[in-house]
């Protein structure tokens, strides 16, 4: 079976990057444990250096300038036994040309034999200080060798990326034919001694773009990639990306400085996702949050989010949609999200509530009726949102015949009105809810055919106790609901009033969490304690038949459902992040 590097292998720099049609990532890595959790991240390639071994050691990144070590051997050792077997993905041999002794061309055929992929110039002379530098490019040493390296590379058919980190360095190596850059400032020393990093985020931006602007001046098909730097978190990379337009980044120290597989996966599919951010954020995220808040949708929680795509999804389709949930759990709102994403948005939809009744009020107005001796002819919904869209709430009230009838209509478009004989013709497109109960499934509540019809095309709303992460922005929606204006202030929750948020049962859902809220806002001061809230909870409905959360417990899923992220944890547990780690340290949760 080829290997992604097999594929690679020969085909240049360039089209690999073609191949990628996205944000590429890099790992300067040092461990096979490590290769193999960015490549199950989503890594593109890894990087096989010296820097990433030390780290793994115990050490620094610094270290790896360091004559402690004759670095090829070292980087040669640990990339074959390790690196090699672990991963399919492209691998980069990180070499070094400080060694006067360092025969190029003998070494050049010594790593293609081994498998590796590609070439780099890691540790380079951009890393050393200016003093020490000269005395290597005085004995033909410096960065002049790096080219010579990278360009006898390229020609034995091996990828290469050439670390650069001034404009000087960027147009020397562009000119020597270098299809790949990595714009690298420093060795990130920040990470490991908790210093402050010698270059800020705004000046990282300036001086990369400064750099890019000048290699693609030179070519324009120049691939510029950003190299470590003071970047430790995926959003510093998108605020940096938003400004330079590199195509990808590597990462060292911010991808392996804690030697565990979960480390890895979490932070390096952060950074993956990097390039979705770039994408979508500025289009998708914003028209689904917009057209959410629009409709009273909140939506921070993963769960939610989701919803929202797929309603966006079935929005932009023809087809009919199925809107699923608990009695409260908001699918009126959702219905009315999925007519407002559809091409029929500027025509308002009608709307029917089902309920159970006599067959002349409920299948007479949905389908209409023939004009009989004590009536006239009534028309029916569908006939007169034929050029929209007819919201059905409550579908599962409807009688087995009124869910037959639809379920004809779904098939054929046409329908036969109550007691009449000839088949009417509509393009109304029915979005449908259904109130299923806890722990029940459509199958309970819908006859076989008709739900045959919504099949792949059903949007299933959570139930509150599963989306506890939209509780403070739903808390503060609807105090802004209750009072009236925009900028109503916020009810102060001590944390001992979230866990009995996060331990109540919610049969209500939504609708229970508002009447919350308005008997909240109606008491003096917005400060909510445990003791004031409970009453409350008490009142509304029965509790929880299964005992509340521990603090213990609560903050443990909060970090689950945020897969161990502490910032999103803190955020949707309503708690400062300082506030989260002392509660952490304090009850020994990730010792």
């Amino acid at each position: 079976m080829h290997t992604r590097a097999d594929q690679v292998r020969g085909g240049g720099i360039s089209q690999f990057f073609r191949n990628s049609r996205s944000f590429v990532l890099g790992a300067g890595i040092g461990s096979g444990m490590t290769a193999r959790a960015a490549e199950r991240a989503g890594a593109d390639f890894v990087l096989a250096l010296n820097a990433g071994r030390f780290r793994a050691m115990g050490g620094s990144s610094p270290a790896s300038i360091l004559p402690i070590r004759n670095c090829n051997e070292f980087v040669a050792g640990f990339g074959r036994t390790e690196i090699l077997p672990s991963t399919k993905l492209p691998v980069f041999f990180g070499a070094c040309t400080f060694d006067p002794q360092l025969d190029i061309d003998r070494w050049l055929e010594r790593i293609i034999r081994w498998g590796f992929s590609g070439v780099t110039n890691f540790p380079s002379v951009i890393h050393i200080d200016d003093y020490r530098r000269s005395l290597l490019e005085k004995c033909g040493l410096g960065y002049e060798r790096e080219i010579e390296l990278l360009v006898k590379a390229a020609k034995r058919g091996l990828m290469t990326i050439a670390y650069t980190r001034t404009q000087s360095e960027a147009r020397r190596m562009v000119e020597a034919g270098t299809e790949a850059i990595c714009i690298n400032f420093n060795l990130n020393r920040s990470i490991e001694t908790g210093s402050a990093p010698s270059i800020s985020l705004a000046e990282l931006a300036a001086r990369a773009s400064a750099v890019a602007r000048v290699a693609q001046s030179i070519d324009r098909n120049a691939i510029c990639l950003l190299g470590g730097g003071p970047i430790t978190k995926p959003d510093e990379l998108l605020e940096i990306c938003r400004e330079t337009g590199v195509q990808g980044f590597i990462g060292g120290s911010s991808l392996d400085r804690v030697p565990l597989e979960m480390s890895v996966l979490e932070v390096t599919s952060g950074f993956k996702t990097i390039h979705l951010l770039r994408e979508k954020v500025d289009l998708l995220e914003r028209q689904l949050q917009l057209s959410g808040f629009r409709h009273g949708v909140i939506a921070q929680s993963s769960v939610m989010k989701r919803t929202l795509e797929t309603a966006r999804r079935l929005g932009a389709s023809p087809n009919p949609v199925l809107v699923w949930g608990e009695a409260g759990s908001g699918k009126r709102r959702i219905a009315s999200l999925v007519h407002s994403f559809s091409d029929r948005k500027h025509v308002n939809a009608a709307l029917f509530h089902c309920r159970r009744g006599l067959a002349i009020d409920m299948i007479g107005a949905l389908f209409g009726a023939e004009a009989d001796e004590n009536r006239r002819r009534q028309l029916s919904l569908l006939e007169g949102a034929s050029d929209s869209a007819l919201l059905l709430t409550h579908v599962d009230q409807l009688s087995r015949d009124g869910q037959e009838r639809l379920a004809d209509y779904l098939e054929t478009g046409t329908f036969t009105p109550l007691n009449g004989a000839s088949l009417v013709r509509s393009n109304a497109r029915i979005i449908a809810t259904v109130t299923v109960a806890r722990g029940a499934s459509l199958e309970s509540v819908l006859c076989p055919r008709l739900l045959a019809f919504f099949a792949g095309l059903d949007i299933e709303l959570p139930a509150l106790p599963n989306r506890l992460e939209d509780l403070p922005q739903l808390i503060q929606h609807f105090t802004v609901e209750a009072k009236g204006v925009s900028n109503a202030q916020t009810l102060g929750i001590e944390n001992s009033a979230f866990l009995a948020l996060a331990g109540h049962y919610w049969p209500g859902n939504l609708r229970e969490l508002r009447q919350i809220v308005n008997q909240l806002v109606m008491l003096p001061g917005t400060h909510i304690t445990a003791d004031v809230l409970k009453p409350l909870l008490n009142a509304s409905s029965p509790a929880k038949p299964i005992s509340a959360l521990s603090e213990r417990e609560w903050i443990i899923d909060g970090l689950k459902r945020n897969r161990l992220h502490r910032g999103k944890t803190a955020r949707s547990l309503g708690l400062s992040r300082k506030t989260l780690y002392n509660k952490i340290k304090k009850l020994r949760i990730l010792e």
